[in-house]
């Protein structure tokens, strides 16, 4: 609404959520709102071939079929990305993936999440939304976030180097954008 008022264009940027990974397939669907621009990429071809998409509203399409930018990308439009971007597409919906992310992976995904929070004292709280969860991370002795996940700034950072340590020797590639270790499962799991 303030965005309509004031004539503001909305951009969604769905590279993390979208193509099912909340539960619908697009993470802007969880809320009341219409963007003008919707941007996304890794879910396309399932992280196979590099290809991204920009889907505008139709006046946006319009102006920019009569005035052309008179620029594209290197890999735009490659055939080879955009067969395998189909066919993810056409296997997502065919299996259901927006519904098995909601129906299936969210109820323990929430329930795993949850039980890492009571265990340990370094994880303040967490949510998930389909297939995407988020871990908060805390200094255990403070209860301040983790702001560093190189253990900087914390009382214990010999803590937080063993939970690197550990992640990575057990081949755990973690985003963590602290103090939120965010979690995302292949969709097909």
């Amino acid at each position: 609404a303030v965005c309509d008022k004031y004539g503001i264009l909305l951009i969604c940027d769905e590279v993390m959520v979208g193509f099912g990974r909340t539960g619908k397939f697009w993470g802007f669907q969880h809320y009341d709102i219409l963007p003008d621009i919707v941007t996304s990429a890794k879910g396309l071809t399932g992280a196979y071939l590099p290809l991204s998409m920009v889907a505008t509203r139709s006046h946006i399409k319009d102006h920019f079929e009569t005035n052309a930018l008179g620029w594209g990308a290197t890999f735009q439009a490659h055939p080879v990305s955009l067969a395998a971007g189909y066919e993810c597409v056409k296997f997502m919906l065919e299996k259901d993936l927006v519904g098995h992310a909601k129906n299936v992976i969210e109820p323990i995904m929430k329930e795993e999440l949850d039980t890492l929070v009571g265990k340990y004292a370094s994880i303040a709280r967490s949510r998930c939304s389909g297939a995407f969860g988020c871990m908060d991370l805390v200094d255990p002795r403070s209860g301040v976030p983790v702001q560093n996940f190189d253990g900087s700034n914390s009382t214990h950072p010999t803590a937080v180097s063993t939970l690197r340590a550990a992640l990575r020797a057990n081949g755990i590639i973690g985003f963590v954008r602290p103090p939120m270790f965010h979690c995302a499962p292949a969709l097909v799991i």
